[in-house]
């Protein structure tokens, strides 16, 4: 059986991957796309850079805001934060529904392939993730039972 101590930073590095392809794609885009969509872009990188320093932070100081001893604090707080980070998510879907819907074709396939797959995949898994830790219960973090 997992135990908080193990478990936490686990859920929380699998964030790590749809944020860096949030981040990614801002960064990588940001002066390659139209002026349509360059605002969405844009913003779409500031909001991911700043949801990924949340989680860093987090993760760097993870037992002085998790308490990893109790599965039931632990998993409370965890569907606590991860209700939170739903505004972010909500906004990145919002600008990712914009910059889809704007159907913008880039020349290099490489980046058209981030813009028109990597981002809404991105989302997609990003998404999961937090429902996931929304649904966290204390027996998905409880102590071995010794024997």
């Amino acid at each position: 059986m997992a135990t908080a101590p193990a478990t936490v930073p686990s859920l929380l590095h699998e964030l790590t991957t749809p944020l860096t392809v949030l981040i990614s794609t801002g960064d990588l885009l940001r002066d390659k796309v139209p002026d349509t969509i360059e605002p969405f872009i844009r913003r779409l990188g500031d909001m991911s850079h700043q949801f990924g320093r949340e989680v860093v932070d987090l993760r760097t100081s993870l037992e002085g805001k998790i308490d990893l001893q109790s599965p039931v604090r632990a998993a409370a707080q965890i569907r606590q934060l991860a209700a939170g980070w739903r505004r972010y998510q909500a906004d990145l879907a919002d600008l990712v529904f914009a910059i889809q819907a704007a159907r913008v074709r880039l020349e290099d396939p490489l980046l058209n392939r981030i813009l028109n797959q990597n981002l809404s995949n991105g989302l997609s898994e990003l998404t999961r993730n937090i429902t996931r830790l929304e649904a966290l219960q204390p027996e998905d973090l409880a102590l071995p039972e010794q024997g």
